[in-house]
């Protein structure tokens, strides 16, 4: 559990990006432009982001697009502009989390959903899921409990 969280706090500044086409023998500068692309043009971000790295997750045709911001604000406003910008499209831009919280956060999805659907806020915050201000982490493989006492977000 702690390499987990040292793991995720190493991802802190990262982004991942799904969805961007790939060219055909696609360098490492190809990759980097395509996501500057896609910050000018739909997400109009116009001060240029500075990225300590850029890179596709494998050699896969449809792989995903990992970028590590320097600068913590930019990762957020990236995200932020994201969210409005890229609604409806193939192409959409999440944070980089570890593999368990990964696998956590697809159970936790159904329950999201199932929260939404009913009418109620919801929305994932790492490894645990908020429902109308109220903290639930993973109970099992396909339950949810509230954790009780817990200082959840009001959103």
């Amino acid at each position: 559990m702690k390499a987990d969280d040292l793991e995720c706090r190493s991802r802190r500044n990262n982004l991942v990006f799904y969805g961007l086409t790939r060219p055909e023998n696609e360098t490492p500068q190809q990759c980097e432009d395509a996501v500057r692309d896609l910050l000018a043009d739909p997400l109009g971000l116009p001060n240029p982001v500075e990225f300590d790295r850029v890179h596709r997750t494998s050699n896969k045709r449809d792989a995903p697009v990992v970028a590590r911001c320097v600068f913590y604000k930019d990762r957020v406003n990236i995200l932020k502009k994201a969210r409005e910008k890229l609604k409806g499209s193939d192409v959409f831009v999440a944070e980089d989390f570890s593999a368990r919280v990964r696998d956590i956060r697809k159970k936790l999805n159904q329950h999201r959903r199932a929260a939404k659907d009913s009418g109620k806020r919801a929305t994932m915050v790492y490894d645990h899921l908020l429902i109308d201000g109220k903290k639930y982490v993973l109970d099992g493989e396909d339950s949810i409990k509230e954790v009780a006492n817990a200082h959840a977000i009001k959103r």
